[in-house]
């Protein structure tokens, strides 16, 4: 390892330690660095000590993405539209029960049921387009799951009997319920961990307005033009995105087009890199003209072409402890937020009358708390990460990813998450026992603001810590969040009104608000035990990687 002269070297660059050896190697944000090391020749005097100089040169200083800020911008408001599609083909639905029960002949508990297996079916669906989107491409993924929806759409429009409708909205939710996975997996593509929080918010924004604006466009729909024009909506809607996402979305995954320099596939390239590629076509050797082919080849290099459709991935990641821990607490907040969701339009008719367009008015609350909790929460994730970061010693890059494993990012996460979780839980208590003692309406739908405010903060700091744990499976990570949350909201629909009627709102909700508080110490495990955890997964991971390498190379020498 070379040597230089103390003179020729930035001394911010430098560090002084004392008993160090020429063998010793040190890692900045445990990236791989080049470590220059001068020992002094001359013999230490009695009672010195001898002093090393150690210079810290990083050996990788490309950045994380190859898009600039107004790409990754662009990018990320095109998957989250994508991905608003999920909640609000979920809410929109809610308005037309009565409508559908008196039309087709059912009870609303018929119609409620078409609620219970959309649900099962957005649960287990994302496995499927988590394990397309990280092994072909997230432009693959999004595609497939249109058709689908798309399709399902135009066959609910034209539907009349209760069997189709409960065929369909299943398919339906296969189609649809994976774009909410494609958003963190598209996030994690082109976002450091360090930029992560603002762009978490703002998905997390749409994650809420759509839920809470789709009830009141069902509400006029269903009321004023029958139940089968909200699926003519959501058709046109999803035809209207699905243009633009074909033009102009490209291929973002990282084992596909690395950090978005590598071209993917001719099939997987949209019009804009067709576009391009006839502006400057391949020579016949292959390479483009002004392009140094030994980087080109070791960009190949850096894309694997082998791929396989791991369907299990997010079974996998629910078996990780750490991980287990988020997704469970994740899921029983989810639960209780849906508690409240499903029973609102028919509580609040009960109680104060309302019809079914005022009955989506009171999401607009949520609308509110979603967009204040926005505007404070961008920035608090991004500036407590870079806080315990610095606090850690690491240096904080926003264009480049660092390695995280001696970065406390559980703690960095979660003292965010925290408070707001626990006044949301009393938030839902206090809402039950307003709703039971029938107040002025003004009281509840200020507590509904409050859940939306603190759930949506609370839901921003575990998905970006979810996807901070598994960057390179973003996508399946969120897939088997979604697992979770949608079978522990499927129970939660399905309870809810036999509940109400047996306890009335303000027990059931205090069940709910308890069961929150007293699962919220899995956060503080996670806080002091997680960095540990983490690290143990992580050597778990790396011997596994090595033994495969070990049969890959035996099996090269067999054949």
């Amino acid at each position: 390892m070379a040597s230089h002269d103390a003179s020729d070297r930035d001394p911010d660059k430098r560090e002084i330690i004392s008993h160090a050896t020429p063998q010793e190697t040190e890692y900045r944000d445990s990236a791989p660095v080049e470590v220059n090391i001068e020992v002094s020749t001359k013999p230490p005097e009695t009672g010195n000590e001898i002093t090393t100089i150690i210079e810290r040169t990083p050996t990788n200083d490309r950045p994380y993405s190859s898009f600039t800020s107004r790409q990754k911008a662009a990018i990320v408001l095109v998957a989250t539209l994508g991905g608003s599609f999920s909640p609000f083909s979920t809410f929109i639905y809610f308005p037309a029960i009565d409508t559908i029960s008196h039309a087709l002949g059912v009870s609303v508990s018929d119609v409620n049921l078409t609620i219970t297996t959309y649900m099962i079916f957005q649960g287990i669906s994302p496995s499927f387009t988590s394990a397309i989107a990280d092994d072909f491409g997230r432009r693959p993924a999004y595609m497939i799951g249109f058709l689908i929806y798309l399709g399902a759409n135009l066959g609910l429009a034209l539907n009349k009997s209760y069997a189709g409708l409960l065929v369909l909205r299943c398919l339906q939710s296969a189609g649809r319920s994976g774009l909410v996975t494609l958003v963190q997996g598209t996030i994690a593509d082109i976002v450091t961990s360090a930029e992560r929080g603002k762009y978490i918010a703002i998905t997390s924004l749409a994650g809420i307005l759509a839920p809470s604006l789709a009830p009141i466009i069902g509400g006029v729909l269903a009321q004023h033009l029958g139940w089968h024009s909200v699926f003519w909506f959501l058709l046109i809607l999803g035809g209207v995105y699905a243009v633009p996402l074909a033009i102009f979305f490209p291929e973002t995954c990282r084992s596909v087009v690395g950090d978005g320099s590598i071209e993917p596939p001719k099939w997987n390239r949209c019009l804009t890199n067709l576009s391009r590629q006839k502006k400057t076509p391949d020579d016949e050797h292959g390479s483009k003209q002004g392009t140094d082919l030994k980087d080109k080849s070791e960009k190949e290099k850096a894309v694997p072409r082998q791929r396989k459709w791991d369907v299990l991935g997010s079974l996998t990641i629910v078996s990780d402890p750490e991980t287990a821990i988020l997704l469970l607490y994740m899921g029983v907040v989810y639960a209780g937020f849906y508690v409240v969701s499903t029973s609102l339009t028919v509580q609040f008719h009960n109680i104060y009358g309302l019809s079914s367009s005022l009955q989506g008015l009171l999401f607009l609350p949520q609308v509110v708390g979603t967009i204040l909790a926005t505007i404070t929460n961008t920035r608090i994730l991004d500036r407590n990460f870079k806080r315990h970061a610095l606090k850690a010693g690491l240096e904080v890059d926003r264009k480049k990813q660092g390695d995280l494993i001696k970065m406390p990012i559980e703690r960095a996460r979660l003292e965010i998450a925290m408070p707001f979780f626990a006044f949301g839980a009393v938030f839902v208590i206090i809402y039950g026992w307003l709703l039971e003692r029938r107040v002025n309406i003004a009281g509840p739908v200020v507590m509904l603001g409050a859940i939306g405010y603190t759930t949506m903060v609370g839901f921003s700091a575990i998905s970006v810590l979810i996807i901070d744990l598994h960057r390179k499976r973003a996508a399946t990570a969120s897939a088997a969040a979604n697992l979770v949350r949608c079978l522990l909201g499927a129970g939660a629909s399905a309870v809810t009104n036999p509940m109400i009627e047996a306890m009335g709102n303000g027990w059931t909700l205090t069940l709910v608000g308890l069961v929150e508080l007293a699962t919220l110490p899995l956060l503080v495990v996670m806080i002091k035990f997680g960095i540990n955890m983490r690290a143990k997964r992580r050597e778990k991971e790396e011997r596994r990687m090595r033994e495969d390498e070990e049969r890959e190379k035996e099996r090269a020498q067999n054949v």
